[in-house]
């Protein structure tokens, strides 16, 4: 790193994911250009980051035309964290995951910003039964295409300190969420068929990464000139079923039910459960959408070959992140 500061551009600061980005970018010394909904909860999240003398704020409601080039001017490059689970208040697949990375990318070849790095997700796919699937690889397509020194990241499951499904786990675990009575999670058909009849299941597996790992690295995907046009999967060392992460998660949840046990639902059904709900306006009222049964129901694991090689180091298992994140709940 050159005696002036570097700063890089990150979209999706106080998310999840973005927040840990960023504060592993402050502790290495790095300049922040956050961009933020809303500056008070900022300030908060970032109250206690090493280095938040280096993070500068750029509010704005999303990322607009007016809005992508303050966010990237001046900066090295942009990280964009930015995405959904779910389309709900008004947020939307297409809006997020497609039109987000092109303002972005085109803001950076603007202002001379060389470097991108984009968070998608390891289910991305143009032939996904899931939206969520479809976009998030359309998303891709625009910062391939981008004509930028581009990386993009492939997580599964990630898990760690303020992360929405450790959360959620930790809720079920009490008993405090629906169904209230058992810990969900989507089974699919063990002769990979997709219907309502009914035959044998199989349990997903899943090898959730720790948020940690993944920031340390998208930092280090920053100066690293072999990562530049790579696209990476991201997830854990250690791969479990569904039920057995559950379990973990239930045991390591302060005042849990120990009698609360996971149990699975076949995904065809409960999507087509979300899918009625939907169409009568009561899809806000089920705690997934039928995109999110399908994709629950398909194993979330992959080969760390390549991220081993290029990083250097092989992500942990997500138990101690995991531990860690319902602890504090």
């Amino acid at each position: 790193m050159s005696e002036q500061t570097k700063t890089v551009a990150v979209a999706g600061a106080t998310g999840f994911i973005g927040r840990h980005v960023v504060g592993e970018l402050l502790s290495r010394g790095y300049g922040v250009r956050a961009l933020v909904r809303n500056t008070s909860k900022a300030a908060q999240v970032f109250r206690d980051v090493e280095g938040k003398d280096r993070l500068t704020p750029v509010q704005a409601e999303s990322v607009t035309a007016e809005s992508a080039p303050r966010l990237v001017e001046g900066t090295i490059g942009c990280i964009n964290c930015i995405g959904i689970i779910r389309e709900q208040h008004g947020q939307r697949f297409e809006s997020l995951h497609v039109r987000v990375p092109d303002l972005l990318t085109e803001a950076c070849k603007e202002h001379g910003a060389h470097r991108f790095i984009q968070i998608s997700a390891l289910g991305s796919d143009p032939d996904g039964r899931a939206e969520y699937q479809r976009t998030k690889h359309a998303g891709e397509g625009y910062v391939r295409r981008s004509g930028l020194a581009w990386t993009i990241f492939r997580p599964g499951l990630v898990v760690g300190e303020g992360g929405e499904m450790a959360e959620l786990m930790a809720t079920w675990a009490r008993g405090k969420s629906q169904p209230w009575i058992f810990m969900p999670y989507f089974t699919r058909k063990a002769d990979g068929s997709w219907d309502l009849i009914p035959g044998e299941t199989t349990d997903p597996m899943i090898a959730p990464i720790a948020v940690n790992d993944l920031a340390r690295a998208v930092a280090d995907a920053i100066e690293n000139d072999e990562t530049i046009g790579e696209i990476y999967n991201a997830v854990g060392m250690e791969s479990v079923s569904w039920p057995e992460l559950l379990e973990f998660a239930r045991d390591n949840t302060p005042n849990a039910k120990p009698n609360i046990k996971p149990s699975g639902v076949p995904a065809p059904a409960a999507a087509m459960a979300a899918t009625a709900a939907g169409l009568v306006g009561m899809g806000g009222l089920l705690p997934y959408d039928p995109g999110m049964a399908s994709m629950g129901s398909e194993d979330s694991t992959a080969s760390l070959d390549k991220f081993t090689k290029h990083f250097g180091f092989t992500p942990a298992s997500f138990r101690g992140a995991l531990r860690e994140a319902v602890h504090q709940l």
